[in-house]
């Protein structure tokens, strides 16, 4: 009779409750602030304090750190040594890199070891506790949405109700201080978007369909549309309405005979209702209305070159006889540039942020580019195809292995992992997210997955892998 990876290791490392609680809080605070400015001295103290107690658990369950199953994590470990030879070796802007060496690469590096630690030692616990620790955890994912919906209220309602409250707890504009960029919202909320449509289907897949738990999740979906429509963030809309397709086909295709009537009207009504938000986001947008027809005037790179922003030349016209739009021109010709940059720089500048703009201004002089409006090809740009290989591998073996392990268990947090992994590998394509607390964000997640996978839950190891384990112990 084989065991359990979980029931090996726990004879000999049990980790106290109250350290995964504080991680738990640590987590619900950070996610909360993560996009908020003026919390820096918050985020550091979660950081550092869930990272003490991660390097904790991974020395308690350090003898499973070098089976095959940890490949994620020590993909995780190369990025950093690559972020470090990169910088002694194939640096094109050492004083720059080294700031943010010191800086975004060293509080990654802590996020990454609190993820680890925290991921494994979840997996550790029985499903019952996996579902405490993500109820306390899901407090933390709905919170950006929850401060986006007090600050809209007290901007939009506060003065008719004589309330006189602080700038920052107002919707701000662009250039306050407190001001919350759109990528903020697309980088937080998709995400909990995510979780929630796949914590809705895996209580679909168990029969449970009318409860408390789906109409609570419902409602983050809607406060999060909610979001997005008066921000007008158009590719968080693209976003949510992939996730939902995706969520509709997952339902359609996994054993839809048991309870088909109530599943179908489920399907009915859902659609009809994302059907009318989607109808009236693309209404009040016409640059979806004209973008076929300004990409086939942005694919013109070498025709048209106005996206250089060397000068104030005014956009192209397109076939309908108008200004192409700005928004549409400009990601396309972007991504479409940053992808031949790539071609010809296959180890990055070196800067997790602008590198497109640094490369641009290199091969045309007297251009003025930022970011590509791709996190994966600004990223690229940035550690290069080996630093990004790293990561997109990494995710994708953590993503693998953790909805291998479940082995039809459905595990609450092993879905959420699942489906915040997914929202990740797709909210980074078409935003401009290459940036500091994003980057973090992102380690964080595939670290925290990363341990998750160590841990079969419910599933018999093989023979090799029982006589690993008890070799090593």
């Amino acid at each position: 009779m084989v065991n359990t990876s979980s029931t090996v290791l726990k004879k000999s490392k049990i980790i106290p409750s109250w350290m995964i609680f504080i991680q738990a809080c640590c987590f619900s605070i950070l996610y909360a602030i993560w996009l908020l400015p003026g919390t820096i001295l918050i985020r550091h103290l979660c950081l550092i304090i869930g990272a003490v107690i991660g390097a904790y658990e991974i020395y308690q369950y350090r003898r499973i750190f070098i089976l095959n199953k940890a490949i994620p994590v020590w993909l995780i470990a190369g990025l950093f040594i690559w972020s470090t030879f990169h910088l002694l070796f194939l640096s094109q802007d050492f004083p720059g890199q080294f700031w943010e060496y010191v800086s975004i690469w060293k509080r990654t590096l802590i996020g990454a070891v609190f993820a680890v630690g925290f991921g494994v030692t979840l997996a550790d616990q029985s499903g019952r506790r996996q579902h405490q620790f993500l109820s306390l955890m899901y407090v933390g994912l709905i919170a950006p949405a929850l401060i986006y919906l007090i600050r809209y209220s007290v901007s939009k309602y506060g003065p008719l109700w004589g309330i006189q409250a602080p700038e920052d707890w107002t919707v701000c504009a662009w250039g306050t201080f407190c001001y919350v960029a759109k990528t903020s919202y697309v980088c937080f909320c998709v995400p909990t978007f995510a979780v929630a449509l796949g914590l809705i289907r895996g209580n679909l897949a168990k029969g449970r369909i009318l409860n408390f738990s789906n109409l609570f999740y419902s409602l983050t979906l809607l406060v999060i549309i909610f979001v997005f429509d008066k921000e007008n963030i158009k590719n968080g809309v693209v976003y949510c309405a992939i996730l939902f397709i995706i969520f509709i086909i997952s339902i359609l295709l996994y054993d839809f005979k048991k309870y088909w009537l109530r599943k179908t009207l489920l399907i009915i009504v859902s659609v009809s209702i994302a059907t009318l938000l989607l109808a009236a986001h693309v209404k009040h947008n016409d640059t979806w209305k004209t973008f076929v027809s300004d990409a086939k005037i942005a694919i013109q790179i070498d025709k048209n070159q106005q996206w250089k922003r060397i000068d104030d030349s005014p956009l192209p016209t397109n076939d309908l006889g108008q200004e192409v739009s700005g928004t549409n021109y400009e990601r396309i010709t972007w991504a479409i540039n940053g992808v031949i940059l790539i071609s010809q720089h296959p180890f990055g500048y070196g800067l997790i942020e602008r590198s497109f703009g640094q490369l641009g201004r290199i091969k045309w002089p007297g251009s003025h580019l930022t970011q590509s409006h791709s996190g994966w090809i600004d990223l690229t740009l940035g550690i290069g195809i080996p630093g990004v290989a790293m990561i997109v591998g990494a995710l994708i073996f953590a993503w693998v292995k953790v909805a291998r392990l479940q082995d039809g268990l459905e595990t609450s947090l092993g879905v959420a992992i699942s489906w915040i992994l997914f929202a990740l590998l797709l909210i980074w394509i078409t935003t401009e997210i290459s940036q500091k607390v994003f980057f973090d964000d992102l380690i964080f997640w595939v670290s925290l997955a990363a341990g998750f996978s160590l841990i079969d839950q419910g599933k018999p190891l093989s023979s090799s892998t029982s006589s690993e384990i008890k070799k090593l112990n």
